[in-house]
């Protein structure tokens, strides 16, 4: 072991919160001691008789975990590599390919614009992920939960451990630091990639920005350039518009004023009219009135007169009607005639002014134009920069959510050195015909004697079953497989039961510290006499 890694060993038996009275080992190996034992087979069956299983071992076993420190994050790693972690990300385009090809094309507007619509999909991201798979990575939390909090309990070991197998980590030391050489790599290409990425972006926004700054001074030279060239257009074409209207306006004057005369004829010859005929009106009705007189005095004669001028003033009515009508008719085509005269000489005026504006009409549609070419270029230049900044951005978030889930894998924890971590716990082996049965025994809490425990123990249940509790289930889980890697290797599975035979508790020298434990068990109140008794009875 190199001097850069630290050797710990945690404690099997930690007490509960109640709990006042020591635990020492001799109680502890004791109590496991009970525990085996009431896992033992005893045989016997109806039908089929089972032989009772033998006690082949009882041995403290160390099971090695890693705990190294990438940046301010400790990662523990499964040291027999049962458990392991697959990093799923996904894959950046070349990035450096891409700063070097703007830089190439970015020499002009229209390589530039080339290049962004070439590029536009360049940061799409993968669907493809790229799988990492870590061998011996511990990563649920709630096992780190459970672990992590008991290193403060842990004890160095500065010499071999005597009386518990130590388990050889699967995982060596050189393996370890060249896997968080590794992780601390790829930590590394991620917070780089995601300088790049930001690189990127800050370099395309401002060769786009110093882009659109030379069109809008393309925008101000064409505005500049031209509008001199339209004022003195203008002015060149004031003189000519102006002549234009002040004919228009002398012919519409002097039309106006002919038909103005003329109009005035026609009302004058119609008012005339209308007067002979509110004369005449007025004489039928006088007409009427002396008729009636006439009829009264039986006056024949002159009711005849009345009658016969009455008559010829009604034809004389009806005459002036007609040329009334007729005068109507000449003002309303006089009127119509004016007023078409008027528009086509409006008309005449406005093509005679458009004629004389075509150039500067021309000069204004040419710099339109140039303008609005520049315009869309620059909007063109803004949706695509937009358009491979937003991808970009979208690729450096997953990165730095590659690099905060990177960093969840692990605990805050800022270590100095490499350490190996000896995690004990007991492994039993019950020997029978049918070959041989391992059972372990889990880190756990000491209980004491409470108040439940007499309850339950008033039901026939085994006290003694209450005294440790698992401390954590995520542990039982891990430890659960222990008795599987032996299956499936025979050669781990010879080292193991020699290297548990060798420190058996159940052993000449260790019986007398179990017995000791017996009986502090007994004092404490997990069994009765007679169950102590048993149990002692079974060590001899």
């Amino acid at each position: 072991m190199s001097q850069e890694t630290v050797t710990s060993i945690l404690p099997f038996s930690t007490l509960s919160e109640n709990r006042k009275e020591l635990f020492t080992k001799e109680i502890e190996r004791a109590a496991i001691f009970c525990l085996a034992e009431l896992e033992r087979a005893k045989g016997g069956g109806l039908v089929l008789k089972q032989p009772p299983e033998k006690l082949a071992f009882i041995a403290e076993v160390c099971y090695p975990f890693w705990l190294v420190d990438i940046g301010e994050i400790a990662f523990l790693f499964d040291g027999l590599s049962t458990l392991s972690h697959t990093l799923t990300y996904l894959p950046i385009p070349d990035m450096q390919a891409f700063l070097d090809n703007v830089k190439r094309s970015s020499k002009t507007r229209q390589a530039y614009m080339t290049f962004l619509s070439s590029n536009l999909n360049y940061f799409q991201a993968s669907t493809n992920e790229e799988k990492k798979k870590i061998d011996g990575l511990v990563t649920d939390p709630e096992f780190l939960n459970d672990f992590i909090p008991n290193l403060s309990e842990a004890t160095p070991i500065k010499t071999s451990l005597s009386n518990v197998v130590t388990v050889s980590p699967t995982i060596d030391e050189s393996s370890i630091i060249s896997i968080k050489e590794e992780l601390l790599n790829l930590k590394s290409k991620f917070a780089e990639e995601v300088n790049v990425l930001y690189t990127c972006m800050k370099l395309i926004n401002a060769k786009t920005e110093n882009f659109i700054k030379a069109i809008r001074n393309e925008i101000e030279k064409v505005e500049e350039k031209l509008s001199q060239k339209i004022e003195k257009c203008k002015a060149s074409i004031e003189e000519q518009v102006d002549e234009i209207r002040n004919n228009y306006d002398e012919e519409v004057t002097e039309y106006s004023q002919k038909i103005e005369e003329e109009l005035f004829s026609l009302q004058q010859e119609k008012i005339k009219f209308e007067k002979t005929k509110e004369q005449s009106t007025s004489e039928v009705e006088r007409c009427e009135a002396e008729i009636k007189t006439c009829a009264i005095s039986e006056d024949s004669v002159s009711e005849q007169k009345w009658r016969e001028k009455k008559n010829e003033l009604r034809r004389q009515l009806s005459e002036i009607g007609t040329e009334l009508k007729e005068l109507d008719k000449e003002i309303k085509e006089v009127k119509g005639e004016k007023s078409l005269k008027i528009f086509e000489l409006k008309s005449e005026r406005d093509a005679k002014i458009k004629e004389a504006m075509k150039d500067l009409v021309e000069i204004e549609s040419s710099r339109d134009a140039k303008i609005r070419i520049y315009e869309e270029e620059m909007e063109k230049f803004e949706e695509l920069t937009s358009s491979i900044i937003g991808r970009i951005d979208n690729l450096a978030k997953l990165r730095e959510k590659s690099i905060d889930e990177f960093d969840k894998l692990g605990v805050p924890q800022k270590r100095r050195k490499c350490a190996l971590i000896h995690m004990p716990f007991y492994l039993t082996c019950y020997q029978s015909e049918s070959g041989k049965r391992y059972v372990h025994f889990p880190p756990s809490v000491v209980s004491s004697v409470s108040f439940s425990v007499k309850f339950k123990g008033a039901f026939g249940k085994a006290k003694i079953k209450q005294l440790l509790q698992p401390r954590s289930k995520k542990i039982v889980s891990l430890l659960t497989r222990f008795p599987l890697l032996m299956e499936q290797n025979a050669v781990f599975n010879r080292e193991m039961n020699e290297a548990c035979a060798k420190t058996n508790i159940l052993t000449k020298n260790s019986c007398k510290s179990i017995r000791i434990g017996l009986e502090m068990l007994k004092d404490e109140g997990w069994f009765s006499e007679k169950e102590h008794e048993s149990f002692s009875q079974i060590l001899t």
